[in-house]
């Protein structure tokens, strides 16, 4: 099957874009195509890159890239990927840069009502959760506590996965 015929098997649904912004059809049929063929990692690595070269810093191509890397157990690249996420969603949001200096909202229902927010947070806790994997234990726990801070109802069950991350930690000192 040819490039064309994957693209044309994706069907007409559009992706949830509401909050993204628009996404060129030609894109939205790449990412598709690549999660279809999966399993072939060199034609789905070639359809993500071109969807990320027509679209570079649109989160559902970011969110694609992240999710077929980590899937694929490429987990440095799904960080990479979970850390340009986080810019991109921070800027369409109106966050700092950096995630460190990011605070709580104001209203304490943006974090529930608000997808950028409830992406933000996703994204933070993708983040955490790598560099634990990766073996940057500070750094991860740094993005889990920011996490916290940032969901205190601990909708994202950030807290839940810090402790089972500490309770290691200290399994491994004693």
């Amino acid at each position: 099957m040819g490039a064309e015929e994957e693209v044309a098997v994706c069907g007409e649904e559009g992706l949830a874009e509401a909050y993204w912004g628009p996404l060129s059809r030609r894109s939205e049929e790449l990412l598709r195509a690549a999660g279809l063929c999966f399993r072939a990692q060199s034609r789905a690595e070639a359809l993500l890159h071109e969807a990320t070269q027509a679209e570079p810093g649109h989160i559902s191509v970011l969110i694609a890239n992240y999710r077929y890397a980590f899937y694929a157990g490429k987990l440095p690249v799904a960080r990479d990927w979970a850390l340009a996420c986080l810019a991109a969603v921070a800027e369409k949001a109106g966050f700092p840069k950096e995630w460190t200096m990011v605070f709580p909202p104001q209203r304490e229902e943006r974090s529930r009502e608000d997808p950028l927010f409830r992406l933000y947070l996703f994204a933070l806790k993708a983040y955490g959760y790598l560099e634990i994997r990766l073996g940057q234990q500070e750094k991860g726990l740094a993005a889990l506590r920011k996490l916290e801070e940032l969901d205190p109802k601990g909708l994202l069950r950030g807290r839940d996965l810090r402790r089972i991350v500490e309770q290691g930690q200290r399994e491994e000192e004693d």
